[in-house]
């Protein structure tokens, strides 16, 4: 029986996504549950399964193009009975009679998060080893991978994965275009291993009288090139929430330096004693647990605005988002009633986030919901920044890289310069809700439970 499957509402408020790619191709018979399409939503990129057992008739769409839901995603001709599609909040498709079948599986989420960390820096030249993919199998890459291929006309299946499980990067799609060129010996490294020293032509020589270096051509080219890129997937909404944080919150950016000593000396006695428990603590658990200590002090810290109604919301609830980078775009994993679990509890939840999110399994609900937000440039340093308030939330936390600096401390014999570990926080406010006074105080809070991690002790239940 003919049976046209409709793309499914699938994260809260979504009405269109955009197809990655295929994993089936038409005439293909397919197993119920079988993955037969990836979509990536605002949220994450999902695999869908065959609601059904049966043969793929038909494929309408092309990797890129834009289904909105309700909208014919694939036809089968099912093997066996029809189940009933709900495409919206619960409803019954269009043209889809109800009909009693086994419940189907949610589709499996494969949300491209990275870790907090920045990854190491790669070089052409030396390339990792790369795992060979057989040509015509499906070729394991991020969408925006994908999309790079794409853009160069390059069949990503043809391209030799240096990632994990053999997944391509944009730098293997990269290194396809331009191989690296092949070494070459100097002539001190030649007459080192025995080979014969070049001989100096009388071209050489009369080359050696020229000028160091003379413009290229191409500096004087005419012309000019770009390329324009649809904003789609989550790119779109980082774009949509951004522009509309900047244009409805007052936003101000407040900074200061932490003096991390101590925080250091903390760090490094607990991580040892948690390390049998298998859990790995980072900075990033102690600097929550500060904001979530500090927050109940200053409520609009943890609120958002009606903006219709006119009413400010103050959450009697805490649920953390800690912003990670992905090849896509930023995303926002949520630990949901944060303001109730201890500082082992917070590192587990962390290392949960990143470690799954690292092999695909976060799940939509993670990436939604935050009430107040961390986002840490880690290894990248910088001094300070003024980062973008999560909308609808009323302030953000920006961490910056812990570094050894010279500060000036006082001492029975008057003041020294000694080096010390200090860290930036840069927190941004909506200064509709929140006065400079009243920022400034909550991050005042947040150091001190940091310069002194033993305050934290006072306050955990």
């Amino acid at each position: 029986m003919r049976y046209e499957f409709k793309l499914p509402d699938l994260a809260e408020g979504m009405v269109e996504g955009e197809l990655v790619g295929w994993l089936v191709a038409a005439g293909d018979a397919v197993k119920q549950e079988q993955p037969v399409a990836e979509v990536m939503t605002d949220k994450a990129t999902v695999v869908i399964p065959s609601p059904v057992a049966g043969t793929v008739l038909d494929l309408p769409w092309q990797a890129g193009d834009i289904v909105k839901v309700g909208q014919v995603l694939v036809v089968f001709e099912a093997a066996g009975e029809i189940p009933t599609q709900r495409t919206h909040a619960g409803h019954v498709a269009p043209g889809e009679t109800p009909a009693v079948a086994p419940p189907v599986a949610p589709p499996a989420v494969v949300a491209q998060v990275t870790s907090p960390e920045p990854r190491a820096e790669k070089t052409v030249s030396a390339p990792s080893p790369v795992a060979e993919v057989p040509r015509g199998s499906r070729a394991l890459a991020a969408p925006a991978t994908r999309r790079m291929a794409r853009e160069l006309g390059i069949d990503i299946s043809e391209v030799a994965g240096s990632g994990p499980g053999g997944r391509v990067t944009p730098e293997d799609v990269q290194r396809h275009v331009a191989p690296a060129p092949a070494p070459t010996v100097s002539a001190r490294e030649g007459r080192a291993s025995g080979a014969a020293a070049p001989v100096a032509s009388p071209r050489v020589e009369e080359a050696k009288k020229a000028p160091a270096w003379t413009p290229s051509p191409r500096a004087s080219a005419v012309g000019e090139s770009e390329e324009r890129q649809k904003l789609r997937g989550l790119r779109r909404a980082i774009y949509e929430t951004m522009s509309r944080s900047k244009r409805t919150a007052a936003h101000f950016t407040y900074v200061d330096e932490v003096d991390c000593e101590n925080l250091v000396a903390s760090h490094a006695a607990l991580a040892k004693a948690v390390e049998p428990k298998g859990v790995r603590l980072t900075y990033l658990a102690f600097i929550a647990k500060a904001c979530l200590l500090a927050i109940p002090r200053f409520p609009k810290i943890n609120a958002s605005v009606d903006d219709e109604k006119q009413e400010v919301i103050l959450k009697k609830h805490i649920h953390l988002g800690i912003a990670a980078a992905t090849e896509p775009g930023l995303v926002v994993p949520t630990i949901r009633h944060a303001d109730r679990m201890s500082l082992l509890d917070l590192a587990w939840h962390i290392q949960d986030l990143g470690d799954r999110a690292k092999t695909n399994r976060l799940k939509p609900e993670e990436l939604k919901g935050s009430t107040f937000t961390i986002t840490s440039l880690g290894k990248l340093g910088g001094l300070f920044a003024t980062p973008i308030i999560n909308h609808p939330e009323s302030a953000i936390v920006g961490v910056h890289q812990m570094q050894k600096r010279a500060v000036v401390i006082e001492t029975k014999d008057g003041d020294e310069i000694v080096a010390r570990r200090r860290m930036n926080l840069s927190l941004s406010f909506d200064h509709r809700l929140i006065d400079g006074h009243e920022g400034a105080a909550f991050a005042q809070a947040v150091k001190a439970y940091l310069e002194q991690p033993e305050l934290m002790l006072l306050e955990t239940v």
